[in-house]
């Protein structure tokens, strides 16, 4: 006898009521549900916590601040080894995989091959090419050649190659290794520098057809065009798929040469094709929840949506799902074919569940030829993600590693890589004189939002008791300046050269400046980390100073909050309280609480502004710049690797929600993190933006300066490595523009 339906209805309104009556679920929800989420909120069951990426997702839930959602394998593997409170439930997959991956790879070689992986010296190497964008990675396209090349200690780490990168020295130690081959590009994003490298390494192409000039024609299935370079095309070793060798020899032409092929494993032993041996597996979209929430979520998934779940038992109830399909539009993949959810047998870990999938990479054991990129951090938080942008790039196979190196401060980033204790940082514009005065230099521009971007003005007291109306009236005047060597102390002693007002010839700006103005507050003038020179008057520049009341020192011309006037509002404080002229940078925020009518700004062109205030047209402003740069050490040999790291950082990891990492994009709910959040792209030195050419500019002088004292190693770019950096981020720069 049947339930009746008022009693049917009222279990499932007593069902709705019980889920109700506890706390709703805190759901991870992507850009693009915005009117799906009111819609489930309504229900009492779900909280929508909006994230901008899959990251954030799994940073929210492993602090409790979600319950459960949606991320790709790839976002998972990056977080894998960070995460400790989350836990996989299952994997979303299609009705027409019946195997636990949405791909895996499997090498294959002739049925007579001997001595695993020292065998294949001189063999035909079969291999799928590249374009595969970020449906698999580059570290499981590279998987198998690393490790017949390490295991034949055959890395190539001496050879000597042009452009002196791991790069280069891959292309040439696969060529030395194997015979003829098809191993098809892009190999790296460049189209000239490919062609350079299929030219240098053209053996690595001779055995692609219908050509040779190592591309894959539109239309062709890599995988399978590498088998049939082993059955057809004379290969002896192919990469492919566990998927692509059953269907290739399913056919009823290739079902009788079966016999003639042999799996390589991992291990370096052989098996038949009736016994297969997969080297790394894709899983789908992962279903993960807190720990604490894991049984609770998986339990009401099975009773919300039963039709979705392959399940071995029946589900607590068949009825409708009370969202309605609004759910799925929130929680399931964007292709509706991966409509159906597998959970797993029990819950794991993120790590544990994908290390049954393939070989999480590390640092140390993915270290080639003991080269690393040491890049320079500030903060805690900018260590975290440091660390998560080495995994994300250990998963991409970029090389060289990524290692993250921790300094104090900003200032101490540049210090160290002047010591060669860090090698790269994207460095704040503030600080571009200090850098150059420690021998740095930059090898590209993160392209800044044009609110973002910086503007240094020169500014008076309106009152204007000493007349001053002109650049010359400045001289022997108390000066207030946010900081020595700064943008805005740089752009004014520029301005200032151009205007006959100071010594266009003299190197030394520490001893330019302290003899032009009178008693001044330049905080950072005393310290040499800010490279103040020898005739520098430190005293006359910290004079004005005063410090901030209770503070913890005596000094008071520090770089930091215990001097009163340190900063854009602290040169504003100066100048109202001590000084007769102030350099600051125009910044809204910073200046909400000053009444601007106190004071009026010198125009560029010597002539006072019409109004007070700081509202004033672009030709009044000392210079327009970006707020950033990519610098590293001054001909450092390691200058060609790390722009191809940055390379890889726009291409893999730029703004873009499908890459598995945004490298540019807010952290952990944290801003201005490795880059600035401001930034869209990065573009070359040689950009003819405006705003870059006006950094560029600001700091000719200085750069002529710096090689003119150096010891002769750094008077110009080695010819080397010039033309591949210039390439590199030029095409970062048309890549942002398109």
């Amino acid at each position: 006898m049947g339930i009746p339906p008022i009693t049917s209805a009222l279990l499932f309104i007593g069902i709705i009521v019980g889920i109700q009556a506890a706390k709703p679920y805190k759901i991870c929800s992507l850009p693009g549900t915005e009117k799906e989420c009111p819609q489930v909120e309504r229900t009492g069951l779900l909280q929508c916590v909006n994230n901008y990426h899959g990251i954030d997702c799994i940073l929210n839930i492993e602090q409790g601040k979600s319950d459960f959602g949606r991320v790709t394998p790839e976002e998972a593997l990056v977080a894998a080894k960070f995460v400790q409170n989350v836990v996989v439930l299952g994997e979303f997959k299609s009705d027409v995989i019946g195997d636990d991956a949405i791909f895996a790879t499997a090498v294959l070689v002739r049925h007579d091959h001997t001595n695993g992986f020292k065998g294949l010296k001189g063999k035909r190497y079969c291999h799928p090419g590249f374009r595969f964008e970020e449906t698999v990675t580059e570290l499981v396209l590279k998987e198998f050649e690393n490790v017949v090349l390490k295991e034949n200690n055959a890395e190539g780490c001496s050879n000597k190659v042009g452009s002196d990168t791991l790069l280069e020295k891959e292309l040439k130690a696969l060529t030395d290794f194997f015979g003829p081959s098809c191993r098809p590009g892009p190999w790296i994003d460049l189209d000239e520098r490919n062609k350079n490298y299929y030219k240098n390494y053209s053996k690595l192409c001779e055995l692609c057809f219908p050509n040779s000039d190592c591309t894959l024609p539109v239309g062709v299935v890599p995988f399978m065009r590498s088998l049939e370079c082993l059955v057809n095309g004379g290969g002896d070793v192919a990469l492919t798929t566990l998927n692509t060798i059953h269907e290739f020899f399913n056919k009823t032409e290739n079902n009788n040469k079966q016999n003639d092929y042999r799996y390589l494993c991992r291990n370096g032993s052989v098996s038949t094709l009736d016994n297969p041996c997969v080297w790394s597996k894709q899983p789908g979209n992962l279903i993960i929840a807190h720990k604490d929430q894991a049984d609770d979520v998986k339990t009401d998934l099975e009773s919300w949506i039963p039709k979705n779940i392959i399940a071995d038992r029946p589900t607590p109830y068949a009825g409708n799902s009370p969202f309605e399909g609004t759910f799925e539009k929130i929680f399931f993949p964007s292709e509706p074919e991966f409509n159906k959810i597998k959970f797993a047998f029990q819950r794991q870990s993120v790590k544990d569940y994908l290390e049954k999938y393939r070989v999480i990479p590390d640092s140390r054991s993915s270290e080639k030829c003991n080269q690393n990129i040491k890049w320079c951090t500030t903060s805690y938080e900018e260590q975290q993600k440091c660390g998560w942008l080495a995994q994300a790039s250990l998963n991409n196979a970029i090389q060289p590693v990524l290692n993250c190196i921790q300094s104090p401060n900003k200032l101490g980033c540049l210090e160290d890589i002047k010591n060669d204790k860090a090698d790269v940082v994207a460095a704040d514009a503030h600080h571009g004189y200090i850098a150059r005065k420690k021998n740095l230099a930059p090898l590209a521009y993160p392209e800044t939002d044009n609110r973002k971007l910086i503007n240094t003005v020169v500014v008076i007291k309106t009152s204007n008791p000493l007349k001053i109306d002109r650049f010359e009236n400045l001289k022997t005047r108390k000066a207030c300046i946010p900081e020595y060597g700064g943008i805005e102390w740089l752009s004014f002693i520029n301005v200032a050269r151009d205007r006959k007002v100071l010594s266009k010839t003299t190197c030394d700006y520490g001893e330019l400046i302290s003899d032009f103005v009178g008693d001044s507050c330049m905080p950072g003038a005393h310290d040499a980390e800010h490279e103040k020179s020898a005739k520098t008057h430190s005293q006359k520049l910290c004079d004005l100073c005063v410090p901030v009341p209770h503070a913890k020192t005596a000094k008071t011309c520090n770089s930091d909050d215990t001097n009163a006037y340190y900063g854009n509002v602290g040169a504003l404080k100066c100048l109202k309280e001590a000084g007769d002229f102030a350099v600051i940078t125009l910044n809204k925020e910073d200046y909400a609480s000053i009444n601007e009518s106190e004071f009026r700004v010198l125009c560029k062109n010597g002539s006072l502004a019409i109004n007070p205030g700081f509202n004033v047209d672009s030709e009044c402003v000392l210079t327009t710049i970006v707020d950033s740069e990519v610098v590293s050490k001054r001909n450092s040999p390691k200058n060609n690797d790390i722009s191809i790291i940055l390379l890889n950082f726009e291409r893999r990891f730029g703004t873009d929600r499908t890459k598995a990492f945004e490298v540019f994009n807010i952290f952990n709910n944290t801003v201005d993190l490795l880059f600035m959040d401001t930034t869209a792209g990065l573009a070359p030195t040689t950009s003819n933006n405006k705003n870059i050419r006006n950094y560029v500019s600001l700091f000719e002088h200085v750069d002529k300066c710096v090689i003119k004292n150096d010891d002769g190693s750094s008077a110009a770019v080695k010819a080397t490595i010039l033309p591949l950096i210039l390439s590199i981020i030029l095409l970062m720069y048309t890549n942002y523009k398109n």
